[in-house]
């Protein structure tokens, strides 16, 4: 058993698949098919099933799957270590974000850890959560910010800000002139729909109950249904910290009834004891107990109060 036949079973473990794992890792599948074929026979038990729809792990290539992502992570951060040794000052760290997060929480989370560590090279992505936890476990980032995170056994996971979802409307929409907006003049509007985020979809349900203000246009994300509302197509529904993003002609009104948390939520390996990590954990930390002190985001110039 080699680290490289780890990888390559590694690959094939998170895309259940032969041919996909093949492309990913830049080898033929006969190739592959091989390696995989050479781990069974030298661990001595089956780590597939084989059937019409991939590659299907069974219960002992789930535990190797543990040790050999220990292993992935472990020969990430050795190569980190060996480019110090040689006298780099700057250690990079990979930050994953998506969503609105990106806009509001976690600038102010960086900027807070890169004061308390000079030395670390922040490197940041845009990445959707199904591509976060296979950075996460092969080292290439240590950290990730979403909301509505998958829960998995070797991820922790903290909140990082806790705010509700509040109605999002043009400036010159009727109930825009309303302090807060009673939940059945809502119900009766129709509104951006999730294209891809189920969690928002389950928040308002949690809300609404059944049946659900009709969906007139969808949107991916948080930022483009407020360009659907800053258009004047219908209202949409968005955490208040959005304010900051300052999207024209979009105000933000509370409502009546159940109020959802819309928490940001930051996931990280639970191996990980690097010291960068523990950095930027503090700086969540500090950054939670500080906002939790604090009164809600002003409003912008782009969003005038309700008409008297």
């Amino acid at each position: 058993m080699d680290t490289r036949s780890l990888l390559y079973f590694i690959a094939v473990a998170e895309e259940g698949n032969v041919g996909r794992a093949a492309s990913r890792l830049h080898i033929t599948q006969p190739a592959l098919t091989r390696q995989i074929r050479s781990l069974e026979d030298d661990v001595g038990v089956p780590l597939f099933t084989r059937t019409a729809a991939g590659m299907e792990i069974t219960a002992a290539g789930t535990a190797l799957l543990r040790h050999a992502r220990v292993i992935q992570a472990e020969l990430a951060q050795a190569k980190v270590h060996a480019r110090q040794a040689e006298g780099e000052e700057r250690r990079p760290f990979g930050v994953a974000v998506f969503g609105s997060a990106m806009f509001t929480v976690v600038p102010r989370i960086l900027a807070g850890f890169s004061s308390h560590h000079p030395r670390v090279e922040l490197c940041l992505h845009q990445i959707r959560k199904d591509q976060q936890l296979s950075l996460l476990r092969r080292g290439e980032i240590q950290i990730a910010f979403d909301r509505f995170l998958p829960r998995e056994a070797d991820m922790a996971y903290e909140t990082v800000y806790r705010e509700n979802l509040m109605a999002a409307l043009h400036r010159d929409h009727p109930l825009a002139a309303k302090e807060i907006i009673d939940l059945a003049e809502l119900s009766g509007e129709a509104r951006i729909g999730a294209s891809c985020e189920a969690g928002i979809e389950a928040r308002l349900s949690q809300v609404f109950g059944a049946p659900m203000p009709r969906v007139a246009h969808r949107a991916d994300s948080v930022l483009t249904t407020l360009v659907l509302v800053s258009a004047g197509l219908c209202v949409g529904f968005a955490p208040p910290s959005m304010r900051a993003v300052g999207m024209p002609n979009v105000v933000f009104r509370p409502y009546s009834g159940p109020q959802v948390p819309f928490d940001v939520v930051c996931m990280y390996r639970k191996d990980d004891r690097s010291a960068p990590l523990a950095g930027m954990l503090e700086a969540v930390r500090a950054f939670r107990a500080a906002s939790g002190k604090e009164s809600p985001p002003p409003l912008t110039p782009s969003e005038p109060g309700p008409s008297a």
